[in-house]
C-alpha cells in the first residue's frame, strides 16, 4: 500500500487534472455511475446515506475538485479531509468502506473515460484516492 504521506508525482498530478477537467462537464454521469457501482459492491452501505443522491453527488464532486485543485498543497488541505472522515463516522462510515468507495470511482472514471483511463491514468487515481482516504482516516482515531 502506497503510504498517505508518499506525494503525488508531478506526473501524477498532471494525469489526474487532465482527467478530471475532462468528466467534469459530465459530473452528474460521473457520480451517478459511482453511486450505481458503489451500492453494487454495497449494498449495504445505501443506508448510509440520509441527503438525496442529487445532494451526496454535488458534495462528492465539490470535495474532488477542492482536493484537486489543492494537489500541489495537499498538506494543507490534510486538516480538511480529516475533519470530513470524523463526519463521515458520525453517518456510520468504516474504514472497510473506504476501499468499496475507491473501487467504484476508480471504476466510474474507467467507464467515463474509456480508453483514455490508462494503466497510468488509474494508478495515479488511485494513489490520490488512498492518500485521500488515508487523511480521513486520521480524523477518525481518537
Amino acid at each position: 500500500m502506497i503510504s498517505q504521506r508518499t506525494p503525488l508525482t508531478s506526473r501524477e498530478k498532471l494525469l489526474i487534472k487532465q482527467s478530471f477537467e475532462l468528466v467534469q462537464p459530465y459530473s452528474n454521469s460521473l457520480t451517478k455511475l459511482f453511486y450505481g457501482r458503489l451500492f453494487e459492491l454495497r449494498p449495504d452501505v445505501r443506508r448510509l446515506f440520509k441527503t438525496s443522491l442529487e445532494e451526496q453527488s454535488r458534495k462528492l464532486f465539490d470535495t474532488l475538485a477542492i482536493v484537486i485543485e489543492a494537489l500541489d498543497q495537499f498538506e494543507a488541505i490534510r486538516p480538511r479531509l480529516a475533519e470530513l472522515g470524523r463526519k463521515h463516522v458520525t453517518y456510520g462510515a468504516t474504514p472497510t468502506d473506504y476501499d468499496s468507495v475507491r473501487a467504484a470511482l476508480l471504476w466510474a472514471l474507467a467507464q467515463a473515460l474509456e480508453m483514455g483511463f490508462d494503466r497510468e491514468m488509474k494508478a495515479a487515481w488511485d494513489h490520490l484516492l488512498r492518500a485521500i482516504a488515508a487523511a480521513m482516516l486520521e480524523g477518525t482515531v481518537t
